[in-house]
């Protein structure tokens, strides 16, 4: 007759070390959009519309070149436009958010700026 060999059970504190890990993993594996903070995405929004340029030519610009000084923004910042598209998903389904971003923007743009401190593309 064969005997059939079982493992022997973890111990409780081998247990406890896997639950640890696995929970540990799962928060550290976790990652946030990086334009979700409102002062973040608001920074890179003024940026992308201060590198517009004149806003009374904007409006007769072609939309080709308007996003391509929109992604020249973003790549300089490390970042591309599905990100800054999520973002603006994110903060239009978060009207309290949105203002918050909006008064950063708004801020911003009053600000008296020095040459350095544009992004022209």
């Amino acid at each position: 007759m064969h005997k059939i060999i079982l493992p022997a059970a973890p111990s409780p504190l081998l247990r406890l070390s896997f639950l640890f890990l696995s929970l540990w993993l799962a928060c550290a594996t976790k990652t946030t959009e990086p334009l979700q903070n409102p002062e973040r995405f608001a920074e890179v929004y003024a940026k992308i519309l201060l590198a517009g340029g004149d806003p009374n030519l904007l409006q007769h610009q072609d939309k080709k070149i308007k996003l391509a000084r929109a992604d020249s923004v973003l790549k300089s910042l490390a970042l591309d436009r599905q990100q800054f598209e999520a973002a603006v998903k994110y903060f239009s389904a978060e009207p309290e958010q949105w203002q918050k971003v909006y008064t950063h923007v708004v801020a911003i743009l009053e600000k008296p700026t020095s040459p350095a401190d544009t992004t022209q593309h």
